[in-house]
Parts: structure tokens; sequence; C-alpha cells
């Protein structure tokens, strides 16, 4: 008997440090994390790999994730959006994306990650 398929999320985020919370997070849920922390590495990436959901910054180092958001929309990838403010303008234009505003508790993330690979959520700890 094979073993399931260990799923994959792309992680694009351009603070290091963030990515690497984010990183350790998904990782010591038993989740294979691909981090980008460019637009151009993260499409290469989406380009290459066979990706289950994704986490995205909209903002980095001065580019929009725009273009992630449209590729993830067009291989019906699920993915939710992390920003440190408010995105009216993607809200606008794309009222279907869930956007959550960062900083995110630990348990907050996995909620969010076990939602988008359709998983049984963990209880809520008190």
């Amino acid at each position: 008997m094979s073993s399931p398929k260990t799923r994959r999320v792309l992680i694009v985020e351009d603070d290091p440090v963030v990515a690497m919370v984010v990183e350790d997070t998904l990782q010591g849920m038993g989740l294979e994390t691909l981090v980008n922390l460019s637009l151009l590495d993260a499409l290469t990436e989406l380009e290459a790999s066979d990706i289950d959901a994704a986490l995205i910054d909209m903002g980095l180092r001065g580019e929009s994730a725009r273009p992630i958001v449209l590729a993830l929309i067009a291989r019906e990838i699920p993915f939710v959006v992390m920003s440190g403010m408010d995105q009216p303008k993607l809200t606008a234009e794309f009222p279907q994306i869930r956007i959550v505003l960062k900083p995110l508790s630990v348990q907050s993330l996995e909620q969010i990650v076990l939602e988008l690979l359709g998983l049984q959520p963990l209880p809520l700890k008190p």
C-alpha cells in the first residue's frame, strides 16, 4: 500500500523572518513547503511544481502579487492572501478571495491551511 501524497503549500512572502515562521509551522504540520521571496520566483515555481494550496503576501518588495493571484485562480489552486494592511482594490476586483491580516497566530495559520487543503480543522484551543 502506498503512503498518502504529502501536500505541498506555496508560501510567497518577501519578509524572510515571516516566511521562515510560516514554513516552520507548515512543516510541523507534516506539509511540504515551497518558499519564494519574489514575484518572479513564485511564478516560476507555480509553472514547475504541483501545488495544493498557497499563502500569498500581496506586497513583494514594491511589486504586486496580482499575477500570482491570477495564476492561482486560473489553476483553481486554493489560496489565502496574507497582508499587513487592508486590500480594498483586491477585494473589489476579486470578492471571492479570502484575505487575512498579519500578524497571524500559529493556531490561526494552522486553521487556515487545513481549510485550504480541505482537511479536518483542528479544535480551537482556549
